[in-house]
């Protein structure tokens, strides 16, 4: 037993060594920089979002071994994973009769997940090419969902239809990633000059995406409403992977797949979520909150999650 125990501890330091401090210690650059020099986030997220992420997407599902059934899985999984997560969530804004912008704040918190800053970075040092391939597909239902779901609970009424299905379309990750899989689909040979300037840009975006986490909690606090900070945060690292490991066994998911799927579903509360709270007013210093310490927790849980299931 005794031996069995220090094989345990061993194994969870070296996920902690290899896999999530390097992530981290890209973020406290980020961070540190920040701090130092009260950089401008905005220009260096564009380039990122409309350059160097589309380009990792694309890359990754062009080049992917992925098959069919395995893509329809990880769709599956994503998708019910936040309606079960949804309902959860929900149930508990009730019990605890939250108001209606404690509510969506409370929604945002819980359902939209870092899958694309810290998500993929986890899976390639995590799993590799194979994860990160899986992990795309899971970003990109994950990003549909923040534009469309998460502008609808932000706004509750104030944002139209129109409008939350206009944001999808202006999302460039889902272009690169249905470009990438109509070529891997179609058997399509990309010019050698094309793809190596493809997987070069999109080579850049993993230390940059790390790098805003950084930039974007050196502007956030978990000030006020500590005791529910806390819960959202706790829903969201605890809660939701024993929700994902339940719903995996359930869809069959195995291997790779299964672990990418697992591992996307329980990372923090999504950056893009104080963004979306502060645009339309719903408890945006609530939500920055558990995006902080979700994400500095997550350093705890993830770890455990990833000793669980490798």
């Amino acid at each position: 037993m005794k031996g069995s125990g220090g094989f345990r501890v061993a194994i969870l330091l070296a996920i902690l060594w290899k896999v999530i401090l390097p992530v981290f210690i890209i973020i406290a650059l980020g961070y540190l920089l920040e701090r130092w020099l009260s950089l401008d986030a905005r220009p260096i997220a564009r380039v990122t979002l409309y350059a160097l992420a589309p380009c990792l997407v694309f890359s990754s599902t062009a080049n992917s071994s992925v098959s069919g059934a395995d893509i329809w899985k990880i769709v599956s999984f994503a998708l019910l994973t936040t309606l079960v997560m949804g309902l959860l969530a929900w149930a508990v804004t009730k019990a605890l009769r939250f108001g209606r912008a404690m509510e969506s704040a409370f929604l945002l918190t819980t359902l939209f997940i870092n899958a694309g800053n810290y998500g993929l970075s986890v899976n390639l040092f995590a799993f590799g090419q194979a994860g990160l391939e899986r992990a795309a597909v899971f970003f990109t239902v994950s990003a549909l969902l923040t534009s469309s779901v998460g502008v609808y609970l932000a706004s509750r009424g104030q944002a139209s239809g129109f409008e939350a299905l206009r944001n999808v379309f202006r999302i460039p990750i889902v272009y690169g990633a249905l470009a990438g899989f109509a070529v891997n689909l179609a058997a399509v040979t990309v010019p050698e000059p094309v793809i190596k300037a493809v997987d070069l840009v999109g080579g850049a975006s993993v230390p940059l995406m790390l790098l805003l986490v950084g930039i974007q909690l050196a502007r956030t606090s978990p000030a006020g409403e500590l005791k529910v900070i806390g819960l959202a945060a706790f829903v969201r690292l605890v809660v939701a992977p024993a929700v994902a490991l339940i719903l995996a066994d359930w869809l069959g998911l195995a291997g790779v797949t299964r672990q990418a799927c697992i591992t996307e579903a329980s990372m923090p509360t999504a950056v893009t979520t104080t963004i979306l709270a502060a645009e339309f007013e719903a408890k945006p210093q609530f939500v920055a909150g558990v995006v902080f310490v979700s994400t500095l927790a997550s350093v705890i849980t993830l770890t455990l999650l990833l000793a669980l299931i490798m």
